[in-house]
């Protein structure tokens, strides 16, 4: 399976991070060819190789004698391979100063690499030495290694540890709305990606997943279009599956429905006034998930409806032809809106479907004081 990335994400680690494609490669867990075809894809601009950057004889004799730098500096400094710039030494016939012993005790090293986490290379700028000399003194010392996508991470990915609510909650805006796949199973990454016109759901993919992980969001395009991606943690594998049900833990809880439905009802719902008069409605064409809905609607005492809005092959207003049965629950009855309002508000974490919500209400409010008052 070939590794899925961005142009954005390929962007920020090779013009941004100023990373090479080999160590691209490492991080996406692909070939460095793939790297180099990407860029061509994506049309980014590919820097200068390290071999054909000019070093001249007097800037590294003043960058090594006069201002004591070291060779992985000075690599750093004209953004070149260690290799290439020992090449250039050679050619000048610099003498290099003998090797600086650089010691690093067991207890910090596990430090470093086990609670703080830091790759190696960031170890290595630590103590301004090569990857591969840290690598040694690991394995002197019989450090473990992680695994590669713990090794190689640029953007940490942490567990998740929210509650079963959030859980649910995530399980419904998923199945309502985002694209999920496992990266690969030697890094066990869980890509998220989506894409959308309206800004709000841009701002709430973010604010559910930034907390984890890094996001990435680019556009939008000459259509308006924002694209959204994130790798997450291996415990977010819960996301993965792509079912027409809820989940039988949460349909059976109320409050994990609730969350549920708060996450397909932000992805999929609309709420408004329609001919001054409010209404909720969930369209999609996932019919195990509406009908199971639709039931615990009636559970809560919630009436509501579930119809066929559009069968297979039907066009809409928009000139959309349907690629299946479109379904719709609604519910219209003012006490049933108010009801499901009060239960749903709690779990709800889109700002415009809230914001609705809120207005609908007080048309119902309005609307009941009238009739009091008439």
């Amino acid at each position: 399976m070939l590794p899925y990335f961005t142009k954005q994400e390929l962007f920020t680690l090779y013009i941004k991070n100023n990373l090479t494609s080999t160590q691209i490669a490492s991080v996406l867990n692909c070939h460095p060819s793939t790297v180099l075809r990407k860029l061509h894809e994506f049309s980014i601009v590919i820097k200068p190789s390290a071999e054909k950057i000019e070093i001249s004889k007097q800037e590294l004799n003043d960058l090594y004698f006069r201002k004591k730098l070291s060779c992985n500096q000075i690599a750093k400094h004209f953004n070149c391979s260690i290799k290439t710039l020992r090449k250039r030494v050679r050619k000048y016939g610099i003498v290099l100063r003998p090797n600086k012993k650089i010691v690093i005790s067991k207890r910090k090293l596990e430090f470093h690499y086990l609670k703080e986490k830091l790759s190696l290379k960031e170890i290595g700028d630590l103590y301004n030495i090569v990857p591969a000399a840290v690598l040694r003194k690991m394995r002197k010392f019989n450090i473990p290694m992680r695994t590669s996508w713990e090794g190689n991470i640029i953007h940490p990915k942490k567990p998740f540890n929210g509650s079963l609510e959030e859980k649910a909650y995530l399980i419904g805006f998923r199945l309502g709305d985002l694209g999920v796949t496992q990266k690969s199973k030697l890094t066990n990454s869980i890509v998220v990606k989506s894409n959308t016109t309206k800004p709000e759901q841009v701002t709430l993919m973010k604010n559910l997943f930034s907390p984890y992980s890094h996001v990435w969001i680019s556009g939008p395009n000459a259509i308006g279009v924002f694209y959204f991606t994130t790798l997450l943690h291996p415990s977010f594998n819960f996301l993965v599956p792509k079912n027409d049900f809820m989940p039988n833990w949460i349909e059976n809880d109320t409050n994990l429905s609730l969350a549920f439905i708060a996450g397909y009802t932000d992805a999929e719902g609309s709420i408004g006034i329609y001919d001054g008069r409010a209404r909720f409605r969930i369209g999609s064409y996932d019919i195990g998930i509406l009908r199971q809905i639709h039931n615990s609607f009636e559970k809560l005492g919630v009436r509501s409806t579930l119809r066929l809005d559009r069968p297979k092959g039907s066009i809409d207003k928009r000139g959309f032809i349907s690629n299946g049965d479109f379904w719709r629950v609604g519910i219209s009855e003012k006490s049933s809106l108010l009801k499901i309002f009060d239960l749903l508000i709690i779990y709800m974490k889109h700002e415009k479907r809230v914001r609705n919500l809120l207005e609908a209400r007080a048309n119902i409010i309005l609307r009941n004081h009238a009739i009091i008052h008439a």
